[in-house]
């Protein structure tokens, strides 16, 4: 009989390539299909899986066995599951009706599954959680990463960008997670002061510039009109691209009814971050910055762990941004 491991996720792109790449790990240690489920999105106007709008869909994912196909049928996976709550035939069917928090226990299980390896006997496997910390080692991550094929449309177009504004120069990619008044979590503290979190970003791009040069352009992405406002007023030789921010305080980007017309500024930028020399990352462990953190070419030797990327530049201020030569 198949086996499976059915990857959920409702939430911003770069947490759902994080427990992705969980799953994929899981799905590698144990011979599973893979299927990524991230359905009913805010991304999209309609039931189609958001994957193969992001990534070319393949049958086999960094030599995982994988569906990431426009229209699934979970209907049809095979039962029992683990947990054994998802094998309730309308939830199999229709698994983003379930809240991303209907099953309490589901995450430290999950967890423990992925970084011991250990298989069940139920046939499918279902994944709906925050699980970043199943992803510990950077060379599992930038296996899946690399696996991972974009839609040609949008390389062309960040490399059309990255042309005009770039061309075969160095630059500094800095990536700004404001929340925008919605619910950032364990990001909170890094915007308790608003005039303390800009004020590191800037000092971490004047610690990028004595390494590279004091003219070295900045590429930067953020989810926030007023943080772009401000980085641009304070730091010279800033470069952005045009994109639709909600309105000041009406919450994070992919949760809003502008998600769909974001879709396409929030994979150019991913993939434009990703061409940095020098990568900023505030705050520090934001998930977006996750397939930047790791695709960005390396002046050193790649770390062993994915905490490695997340090191504050400025040790005697645990708030203060990644910096990544």
């Amino acid at each position: 009989m198949s086996r499976f491991v059915l990857s959920l996720r409702k939430t911003g792109l770069g947490d759902r390539l994080i427990c992705l790449c969980a799953a994929w790990i899981y799905a590698r240690s144990t011979g599973r299909t893979l299927i990524a489920d991230w359905r009913y999105s805010r991304y999209l106007a309609n039931v189609e899986n958001l994957f193969p709008h992001v990534f070319i869909p393949r049958q086999c994912l960094g030599g995982v066995d994988f569906n990431g196909e426009a229209r699934l049928d979970t209907s049809e996976l095979p039962l029992p599951t683990h947990p054994v709550a998802w094998g309730r035939p309308d939830l199999i069917a229709a698994p983003w009706k379930a809240a991303a928090d209907a099953f309490p226990l589901e995450r430290s299980r999950a967890l423990t599954l992925i970084r011991n390896a250990a298989d069940v006997d139920a046939a499918t496997v279902v994944f709906n959680a925050c699980l970043s910390d199943a992803v510990e080692r950077f060379a599992d991550a930038h296996d899946f990463l690399n696996a991972l094929e974009p839609q040609p449309s949008y390389c062309a177009e960040a490399g059309a960008f990255d042309a005009k504004y770039f061309g075969a120069g160095i630059r500094i990619g800095l990536h700004i997670r404001h929340g925008n008044g919605g619910n950032i979590m364990g990001h909170t503290p890094s915007w308790r002061s608003h005039a303390a979190a800009i004020k590191r970003c800037r000092d971490a791009v004047e610690y990028a510039r004595g390494k590279l040069g004091q003219q070295t352009p900045v590429f930067l992405a953020t989810d926030s009109a007023e943080v772009e406002k401000e980085i641009k007023a304070q730091i010279a030789g800033i470069i952005s691209r045009p994109k639709v921010f909600r309105p000041a305080g009406a919450g994070e980007l992919h949760l809003g009814p502008e998600a769909p017309d974001g879709l396409q500024d929030a994979i150019i930028d991913m993939l434009l971050l990703s061409r940095s020399d020098v990568l900023i990352r505030y705050p520090a462990a934001s998930f977006f910055s996750f397939y930047p953190a790791v695709m960005k070419p390396r002046l050193g030797s790649a770390p062993e762990l994915l905490s490695d990327l997340q090191i504050p530049f400025d040790q005697s201020d645990p708030l203060s941004p990644a910096v990544l030569f």
